[in-house]
């Protein structure tokens, strides 16, 4: 520090600007982003795959397509205005819920299409999930429905239309007890179905002690049946066994890292860490499996990497990160490197 105190003006500027540069250099995502892991022993990486839709539309069409247009009739490439939620079966192929446009997108190597079965507008599209029977599960939460497509028959029907939800929002599968669980956000409570639509049990009420719920949202259920539930006004995460009972409650309101503002979208990656997207940090944040904060990825912005105002997020089983990226109107997809790999 002697330079900084006898060196000339010069010498004094330099230095300055190298211990800005190492102290207050933000850590936000880029195309490409370190993430230091909990004890900085271990670094991952977040890089950046693709996104939808894609900023450039390169059309390179051959004779057959332009014969096919003049007789047919442009197909009218869809463009997403709200994506809220988002399944996915490998960066190629993915569902998104679009809560503007009122229906579902299958985007499939790079293009989207509306499904066939889809011929009118949903009021509130939420929470998405897929089945071990070749289904889908979606909910509407102004129509206080939940519905099945099937992908075998390409057929869309209602899922239990005699049970009575309240709000119905995120929705998850339970491969290994083959249980469907539901969020009723204006009851504060867990719905729980077996493939037939029959209702099993129901997990909750209105209340601030571990079990109660005070408007939860969205759900994961992670391949050993662990669940995990995005407590929202209560500014928590709920983590519960397949039986409803509470193994962790993390989680408090505040606006630094670590803390929760407004929690939408959770996931697991394949190491059991815990994905949190918070609406008013657009950003995405990373705890451990016993609720201890890591690291976190995004900033407000429209570049690659970062977020406005972000809802959803899936991750596969190859640890790619699908993230709703709401008002930017568009989807990210990232793959997480492990720092040991």
């Amino acid at each position: 520090m002697a330079i900084l105190l006898t060196g000339d003006f010069h010498k004094r500027t330099v230095v300055l600007c190298i211990l800005c540069l190492l102290f207050f250099t933000p850590c936000w995502a880029q195309d490409t982003l370190m993430l230091s892991g909990s004890q900085g022993a271990e670094i991952n990486r977040i890089r950046m795959v693709s996104k939808f839709p894609p900023e450039k539309r390169v059309e390179e069409k051959s004779i057959f397509d332009r014969v096919g247009e003049f007789f047919f009739g442009k197909k009218q490439a869809v463009i997403l205005s709200k994506p809220i939620s988002v399944f996915a079966e490998n960066p190629e192929s993915y569902w998104v819920l679009d809560q503007g446009l009122g229906n579902m997108i299958k985007v499939q190597d790079g293009v989207g299409e509306i499904p066939h079965p889809f011929k009118e507008k949903f009021s509130s599209l939420v929470g998405i999930c897929a089945s071990s029977h070749n289904e889908l599960f979606f909910t509407d939460s102004r129509a206080d429905k939940i519905f099945k497509l099937s992908l075998d028959k390409d057929e869309l029907t209602e899922f239990n239309p005699s049970v009575e939800l309240n709000q119905p929002t995120g929705i998850a599968y339970s491969r290994l007890n083959d249980e469907l669980w539901v969020v009723e956000t204006a009851s504060h409570r867990i719905s729980v179905f077996n493939p037939q639509g029959e209702l099993i049990r129901r997990i909750g009420k209105r209340g601030e002690g571990p079990g109660e719920f005070n408007f939860p949202t969205f759900i994961w259920i992670d391949k050993s049946g662990i669940v995990y539930i995005v407590d929202s006004m209560n500014f928590r995460i709920q983590i519960l066994n397949g039986e409803g009972k509470v193994i962790l409650v993390f989680g408090q309101i505040g606006d630094a890292t670590g803390y929760l503002s407004r929690p939408k979208g959770i996931a697991t990656d394949s190491f059991g860490n815990i994905y949190v997207v918070d609406a008013l940090f657009h950003a995405v944040q990373i705890f451990d499996k016993n609720g201890k904060f890591l690291y976190y990825f995004g900033r407000q912005g429209r570049k690659n990497g970062q977020f406005w105002m972000p809802t959803g997020i899936f991750i596969d089983d190859n640890d790619y990160i699908y993230i709703a990226d709401s008002y930017n109107s568009r989807i990210q997809v990232f793959q997480l490197i492990n720092g040991n790999q």
